[in-house]
């Protein structure tokens, strides 16, 4: 199944208000830029940037009540994910901030970081920002038995290849914790290889990207060569080998049908399969530019119908009981 890249909304070229985590700053932190504090519908000064967080700052946030929220101004989405990127790991290792919070700027962040990869894939930045992301999102959802259903719950029903990857990255970790995978290493170079498998996809052009209709067998041969350009991109950065096989291999299927080589069986290791199957099922429940999202049920219906053959029955056993878990809760 192919899938086509819609680009992520960008914010327009004047100030516009993002919303931040209420406990973002503790005392003595350095506010990067103006803080500001939503009450009641206006927006006002709250702690102007270089200035340091003061204990009584987080006191005088409590009594305005629950009717509260933080904001900084930017001119465009680039620079919020940038915002949020630098203040990762001091938010994810806050005990006092809500896990759906947490899930929010994780969410966000991993965004910015996917679409700044498919802009720039040759970056030497590329891995470095995919590790950080991978790490703090497999860590999230190792610590909280909702943080699966709060991470996935954030996605849009519309497709973008970059929200695409961090869902596919969400399944996949979680996918394999259901599976017993303890391994972090494994766990970790499959979450790098989910999270670019698409990335071979910025060497396709615009226009079979984003075509309405069916392509052309011209057109399929192209799309279907995105995973051996991925291999392109990357080039000698350091990406796992398993994470080098995912990208290569996350359209393959243990019947054969699937491409660049049409791999059968164990020939495709374990986490490939895996993105492969999250791949699907994430392509499948989202608005695309040629088809309407289809429903959790509708999509596994497809899978094992109509896709019999194409991944384990163990594997598609496990996703479904994954997924009756997330709607139990």
């Amino acid at each position: 199944m192919g899938e086509r890249q819609v680009p992520l909304p960008v914010g327009e070229d004047k100030l516009k208000y993002y919303r931040i985590p209420i406990n973002l700053y503790k005392n003595g932190d350095l506010v990067e830029q103006d803080i500001y504090l939503r009450y009641q519908g206006n927006y006002l000064v709250y702690r102007a940037k270089s200035t340091r967080w003061s204990s009584e700052d987080s006191v005088r946030l409590e009594e305005f009540g629950s009717d509260k929220e933080l904001y900084i101004r930017c001119e465009t989405d680039n620079q919020h994910f940038k915002f949020i990127e630098s203040n990762l790991t001091r938010v994810m290792s806050q005990k006092d901030t809500p896990t759906k919070e947490k899930a929010v700027f994780l969410y966000q962040c991993a965004t910015g970081i996917a679409e700044g990869v498919f802009k720039n894939p040759s970056s030497s930045e590329t891995l470095v920002r995919s590790k950080k992301v991978v790490t703090h999102t497999m860590e999230h959802l190792a610590k909280d038995s909702s943080a699966f259903m709060e991470m996935i719950s954030l996605s849009s029903h519309d497709y973008y290849t970059y929200t695409h990857c961090v869902n596919v990255m969400t399944f996949t970790i979680s996918l394999l914790n259901a599976l017993g995978q303890k391994d972090k290493k494994v766990l970790e170079d499959a979450a790098i290889g989910a999270f670019l498998h698409d990335i071979g996809k910025a060497k396709v052009p615009l226009t079979v990207l984003n075509k309405p209709g069916p392509l052309t067998a011209d057109e399929w041969k192209i799309m279907k060569k995105h995973p051996e350009y991925g291999m392109d991109l990357l080039g000698d950065k350091q990406v796992p080998e398993r994470g080098k096989e995912i990208i290569l291999q996350h359209h393959e299927k243990i019947n054969g049908v699937g491409y660049p080589f049409g791999l059968r069986g164990n020939q495709i290791p374990l986490i490939s399969q895996v993105v492969s199957i999250c791949d699907a099922y994430d392509a499948m429940t989202t608005n695309r530019c040629y088809q309407r999202a289809r429903s959790g049920f509708e999509a596994f219906r497809i899978i094992t119908h109509e896709m019999k053959g194409h991944f384990s029955p163990r594997l598609v056993e496990t996703f479904i009981e994954l997924m009756n878990f997330r709607k139990k809760n």
